[in-house]
């Protein structure tokens, strides 16, 4: 092994452990005794995809070409740099070269399938996945990647059954868990989905986008609860012109809110406490919100012990207070996110 093929070798580990300071620093030193070489060219711009130096990556890419034009690896590191550059019909002619010099390569595929999703052309897109699916169908990755671009392109029978497979495969894989949960959340399943979102986050304790997923479920939770809580209010006042029907009213409302909370529970994980709490702790109007609702249990409570329907009257006080704060809270929200 000469010595220019041994640098190249280094820079790759060390873009493997995560060092990439110093393959940076380890491609430079070699370039500048043989700056022309692709192998070192390559690996340099290896380093530039995973720390998003997309410009120099680029550069360093297309010199690799210019030495060696039928190295497919050299193509796919050009394609994900101007896709990152957001040059996407250069970044799919970059792929498709590629993919014509290693047909039967899956990372052909897959640089390809990911281009085609960042440019949005999901047709294109799914295409190239499946391919790479076909190619290589052992590997969770390729199922993954096809999961991710079904979602994006609304398929989601086709993304849920991708998502179970990486599964099947990895059943460790926490970002296809953290992901399912979130299908599930757009399908209108949140407790399934909060479930599996405690599992994606038991997984994989470092996922950032976990505590924040839970809110967003348990904000879907909280609606669900103030309609419960909407139909019992007008259920107890019906009863009102009897103390005793009051108190059975009351009693039922306790009982199905109960039964509903155990159900819930019973289907999350034994460790999702903690994980719940956190999130709690994280958004002040989402734990301002599901106090308010034990506040409205509360009364329900009060109103099977008194058989004093009015007092119902303050669970809708409570309910238009919060429905304000959701508006709110989304509007605020929604506009910090275009601003950001």
């Amino acid at each position: 092994m000469d010595g220019t093929a041994g640098a190249a070798l280094r820079v790759e580990h060390l873009t493997d452990l995560g060092r990439l300071a110093d393959a940076e620093r380890e491609a430079g030193a070699a370039l500048a005794a043989e700056p022309q070489s692709p192998a070192l060219l390559a690996a340099l711009s290896r380093v530039c995809v995973q720390n998003g130096n997309h410009a120099a990556g680029l550069a360093a890419a297309d010199a690799a070409a210019a030495q060696a034009p039928d190295d497919e690896r050299v193509h796919r590191l050009r394609a994900l740099h101007l896709s990152g550059l957001g040059r996407h019909p250069d970044a799919a002619g970059a792929a498709h070269a590629a993919v014509m010099l290693a047909p039967q390569e899956p990372l052909t595929a897959t640089t390809q399938a990911r281009v085609l999703q960042q440019a949005r052309l999901y047709p294109d897109a799914l295409m190239a996945a499946r391919r790479a699916v076909a190619l290589d169908p052992g590997a969770a990755r390729s199922h993954f990647l096809l999961a991710d671009i079904a979602d994006d392109a609304g398929d989601r029978r086709l993304a849920r059954a991708a998502y179970q497979e990486v599964l099947r495969l990895d059943p460790q894989h926490a970002g296809a868990r953290h992901d399912l949960a979130l299908l599930d959340a757009r399908s209108r399943r949140p407790v399934a989905a909060l479930a599996g979102l405690v599992e994606a986050g038991m997984l994989d304790p470092t996922l950032p986008v976990v505590l924040q997923s839970v809110a967003a479920v348990l904000w879907q939770l909280s609606w669900r609860l103030r309609m419960l809580l909407v139909v019992a209010t007008v259920a107890v006042v019906g009863a009102a012109a009897s103390p005793t029907a009051t108190r059975i009213a009351a009693t039922l409302v306790l009982l199905v809110t109960a039964a509903v909370v155990g159900l819930t529970a019973r289907a999350l994980p034994r460790q999702a406490r903690p994980v719940l709490r956190a999130a709690l702790r994280t958004d002040r109007p989402l734990r301002f919100t599901y106090l308010a609702v034990t506040a409205c249990v509360a009364i329900f409570l009060a109103v099977a012990v008194t058989g004093f329907a009015p007092l119902a009257a303050g669970v809708w006080l409570v309910l238009v207070a919060l429905g304000l704060l959701a508006v709110t809270v989304r509007l605020v929200r929604g506009l910090r996110r275009r601003h950001a």
